[in-house]
């Protein structure tokens, strides 16, 4: 193998990861947006819970939950 026929091999190997690097960071961006917003019931669960601290007031406790 000449050094012509390495040095384009070369070039088409790094190229080759670059493109396949981007397109994996894609994948990777648009999988992690997609993931589910918390269940409905840990939502419930952790207003129930400041309500019971004091952190919000019942008026609050059930505005947030229609909210929901």
């Amino acid at each position: 193998m000449d050094s012509q026929n390495f040095g384009l091999l070369s070039m088409l190997a790094f190229w080759a990861s670059a493109i396949g690097g981007v397109f994996l960071a894609v994948q990777w961006a648009k999988r992690k947006s997609k993931k589910n917003p918390a269940p409905r019931d840990v939502i419930i669960k952790s207003l129930k819970k400041r309500l019971d601290e004091g952190e919000i007031t019942q008026a609050e406790y059930e505005q947030r939950l229609k909210a929901l």
